[in-house]
């Protein structure tokens, strides 16, 4: 639905007002500001109650908008201008200080995030299935007994323990982690899965001189693993005033603590290329709840998710090019390791 030039005005005075203050707002407060009077006012805000895009609290409180408000506001309203330089700089700074795995990394951007916005923020790692093979290393720890090393592109690494009945010496081991480095570098784990498992097939048919090694491998990736998920500022849920009812506070610590929640919350938004904000509506068993969230990625492959959680009234002036430049820097920082 389209609305009027006037009821545009008037909804978007009371979304940025209520955003600031959390109150429900009256005629009296936006006319001036709007260079209306009180009357025009309140007739335009008693047409967007009739179309459900405010509701009255209370009979002698003002209005708040509706989450059908909040998706006009940024679906034809918002427009966002880069982040300011300054918080460029504090996101550069504080997520990227120095060296460190790519765990690091990650750690560090949710508790810059998380402190910035003042809201919960979640990022998932990308998915190894999707990542794309650097190197294989296997370490023997002592006979029968190896340690699989696999690094991948963008910094992904996954430890895993193989164990072998037959007796291989490091050398054997050097040896059979260049053959495969030689085949699957820059193919996609899920690729190399699957030749795996064709090779290894036909390894044992022809008595391949190469069958150790594919044994080895096949149990490197036995089995994809769910990505890492990191969740910072969960103490800041508190502040917010549509989060003061215990029910509401327990439920969203529930999905914060239930990684295959926040994993399927996540998945949900990562089809978008770009910064998706997902509302009540998108998300249910989430009433109130809102989800600014972006992509990153090495390669068009390998994607990860950043995001941030908090109330539908949050500054998504302010809060969207930070999800989207901090999800840059992290690609960036992806990008920069090979």
């Amino acid at each position: 639905m389209i609305l009027s030039k006037r009821e545009t005005a008037v909804l978007t005075a009371v979304v940025e007002t209520y955003v600031e203050t959390a109150l429900p707002v009256s005629s009296q407060t936006l006319a001036s500001g709007l260079g209306l009077s009180p009357a025009s006012v309140r007739s335009a805000m008693a047409a967007l109650t009739e179309k459900e895009y405010l509701r009255q609290p209370h009979t002698s409180a003002g209005r708040v908008p509706t989450v059908l408000a909040f998706r006009y506001y940024l679906d034809q309203v918002l427009t966002l201008g880069p982040l300011p330089r300054r918080e460029q700089s504090r996101l550069h700074e504080h997520i990227l200080p120095g060296e460190g795995d790519l765990t690091q990394v990650l750690r560090r951007a949710v508790r810059t995030l998380s402190s910035l916005t003042r809201q919960v923020c979640v990022i998932m790692a990308p998915r190894q299935d999707l990542a794309r093979w650097r190197q294989i290393d296997f370490v023997l720890l002592r006979p029968g007994m190896i340690m699989a090393v696999l690094v991948m592109q963008g910094g992904l690494i996954s430890n895993r323990l193989v164990q072998m009945d037959e007796r291989l010496n490091a050398d054997d081991l050097v040896h059979y982690g260049n053959y495969l480095n030689s085949l699957f570098e820059g193919r996609t784990t899920q690729e190399v899965r699957g030749e795996i498992e064709r090779q290894l097939h036909k390894a044992r048919k022809t008595l391949d001189a190469y069958r150790r090694a594919w044994e080895l491998a096949a149990q490197a990736l036995a089995e994809e693993e769910q990505p890492e998920v990191f969740v910072g500022g969960a103490s800041h849920l508190t502040d917010q005033p549509e989060f003061t009812e215990l029910e509401t506070i327990q439920e969203l610590l529930r999905l914060i603590e239930e990684r295959s929640r926040l994993l399927e919350l996540l998945d949900k938004t990562s089809a978008s290329q770009s910064v998706s904000v997902s509302l009540t509506q998108d998300m249910p068993g989430l009433a109130g709840c809102s989800l600014v969230a972006s992509p990153y990625s090495a390669f068009s492959t390998n994607h990860g998710t950043l995001a941030v959680l908090g109330p539908v009234r949050m500054n998504y002036a302010r809060i969207v090019p930070m999800v989207d430049f901090a999800a840059q820097i992290l690609s960036q920082c992806l990008k920069s390791r090979f």
